[in-house]
């Protein structure tokens, strides 16, 4: 099997009927995801229907910046042998709702590679596989945590170090069935450069819910483990 089969994309408009549903614009012009979250947001990570894996972000005040935290690793098995293995892990630092550092390890089968980010004034520097690049003024990585991002043209692929042009399209509400209840949530479907994802998010912003389609055409599905929910 080609090492390359499961390489993840990680992604990472309300309409009239559902306008009261989808996150507000708060989280447009600030987000305090310490206050929505709390410490720690954990998620099973699942291959058409079945846990291969776990997804926890952590939520850190240091003084004055915001360090944010994801770790994913999962591991897919044929008859109990391990075939394939993924591990991500990312660092962020944030400075009045400015992303000023970024750090991503990601280990995908037997090939190991960074995504790194500094900010230089009003530029964030970014090296990763493909190069080097200087992206001017704010932008959100592909980390999914921050319902901002159904308000922007652009995100930073962690996995790339590029920046991709996108549009994330509301398509309405749902009631979600998480392990411990229920949860109401506005599903957003990303166009553009990235697509095969959609992202969930309730109705005070929070992320609840990621779908996306692997390299073979199986679907990967994130559910929220400790999520706040109606029941």
């Amino acid at each position: 099997m080609h090492k390359s089969v499961y390489i993840f994309s990680l992604c990472l408009i309300p309409s009239l009927a559902f306008a009261d549903l989808a996150p507000t614009e708060k989280t447009k012009s600030s987000f305090d995801p310490l206050s929505l979250y709390g410490e720690s947001l954990q998620f099973d990570v699942m291959r058409d229907g079945a846990i291969i894996g776990k997804h926890e972000t952590r939520f850190m005040a240091q003084g004055a910046d915001l360090v944010v935290q994801s770790k994913m690793n999962l591991e897919l098995s044929v008859l109990f042998i391990p075939i394939y293995g993924f591990d991500y892990q990312s660092k962020e630092v944030w400075q009045d709702n400015r992303l000023t550092q970024l750090e991503v390890t990601v280990e995908n089968g037997s090939e190991d590679y960074r995504v790194e980010g500094q900010r230089a004034g009003e530029a964030l520097e970014v090296s990763g596989p493909f190069g080097m690049s200087q992206i001017s003024g704010p932008i959100l990585p592909t980390n999914h945590w921050n319902a901002s991002v159904i308000h922007e043209k652009r995100v930073l692929n962690t996995l790339t170090g590029n920046v991709n042009q996108v549009t994330l399209a509301e398509k309405g509400a749902e009631q979600l069935s998480l392990p411990n209840g229920r949860v109401m949530a506005t599903r957003y479907d990303y166009q553009g450069e990235l697509h095969d994802t959609s992202v969930w998010y309730d109705t005070e912003g929070r992320w609840v819910k990621l779908r996306f389609k692997a390299k073979d055409g199986s679907i990967i599905d994130y559910r929220c483990r400790n999520c706040e929910t109606e029941s």
